[in-house]
C-alpha cells in the first residue's frame, strides 16, 4: 500500500508540473518587432497579445523616420508574460542635416540657407572663368553629404575671371643677345630671336624688336628681336 500511495503521489506531482508548465506556456507570448511602426499600430499589436505599451522617451535615429518607433524593450521575438510592459522609444529623426545643392547660387542666399539648417560657413574666394562673380562654385563637403549640425561647410565663391596682368616691354636692341634675353624674361615675357640679312648693321647687332620698348602687353607675351646677319 505504501508503494502504491507513493506512486500515486509521484503521478499527481508530475501531472501538476505538466499542467503548470502548460499554463505558463499559455501565459507567455512572443513579442513582435515594433520598430518602424507607428505608436497606434504598435498598440493594436500589443493589445492582441495582452501586453502593455509604454512610451519611454524619444531618441535621434539616422535610419528610422521621425515619429516611428526606433527602439523597444524587451527585444523583438522575446517570450514575455501577458501583462508585461513593453517600452518603446520614438524616433526624433536624424540629428544630421544634408548639405543641399547650392552651386551657382548667390552667396548671400547660400549663407542664409546653410545657417537655416544649422551649419556654419567658411567662405573662400577664387577666380573663375565659368561662374559669375559672387556666385558659389562648390561646397565642401559636397551636396548630398549628411553632417552633424553646427559643422562647418567650405563655400568656394567666384571672384570672376582673373584680371590680365600686364608688363612694360623693355628695350632689347643695341645689346648682346644674352643681355636682351635676360631683360625680356626678367619681366615675365618670352624672348624670340630672328636672324635677318641686313647690310646696314654689323653682324650680330640686335637692331629691331616687336612689340616696341615701352609697349604694355599681357604677361607671358612674346617679344621678337631681330639680329643682323651677313649670311643669306
Amino acid at each position: 500500500m505504501k508503494k502504491s500511495a507513493l506512486g500515486m503521489l509521484v503521478v499527481v506531482l508530475l501531472a501538476a508540473i505538466f499542467v503548470s508548465g502548460c499554463d505558463r506556456i499559455k501565459r507567455t507570448v512572443e513579442l513582435p518587432d515594433l520598430t518602424k511602426s507607428t505608436i497606434e499600430n504598435a498598440k493594436i499589436s500589443l493589445d492582441k497579445r495582452g501586453l502593455n505599451l509604454v512610451v519611454e522617451d524619444s531618441i535621434f535615429s539616422d535610419d528610422i523616420q521621425l515619429g516611428l518607433i526606433a527602439k523597444q524593450y524587451p527585444l523583438a521575438l522575446s517570450d514575455v508574460y501577458r501583462g508585461t510592459d513593453v517600452k518603446i522609444w520614438v524616433s526624433k529623426g536624424s540629428d544630421k542635416v544634408e548639405i543641399p545643392a547650392l552651386e551657382n547660387a548667390d552667396l548671400n542666399d547660400v549663407l542664409r540657407t546653410l545657417a537655416g539648417i544649422g551649419l556654419y560657413s567658411k567662405t573662400v574666394f577664387v577666380y573663375s572663368d565659368v561662374v559669375d562673380k559672387d556666385d558659389v562654385i562648390s561646397l565642401d563637403p559636397a551636396p548630398g553629404t549628411k553632417v552633424e549640425k553646427d559643422s562647418y561647410v567650405e563655400v568656394k565663391v567666384s571672384m570672376g575671371p582673373e584680371a590680365v596682368k600686364t608688363v612694360v616691354v623693355p628695350k632689347a636692341t643695341g645689346m648682346s643677345k644674352s643681355s636682351a634675353k635676360k631683360k625680356i624674361e626678367d619681366v615675365g615675357l618670352v624672348a624670340n630671336f630672328v636672324y635677318r640679312v641686313h647690310t646696314e648693321y654689323y653682324e650680330g647687332t640686335l637692331y629691331y624688336q616687336t612689340p616696341k620698348a615701352g609697349s604694355v602687353v599681357p604677361t607671358g607675351s612674346t617679344v621678337t628681336v631681330y639680329i643682323a646677319t651677313v649670311l643669306d
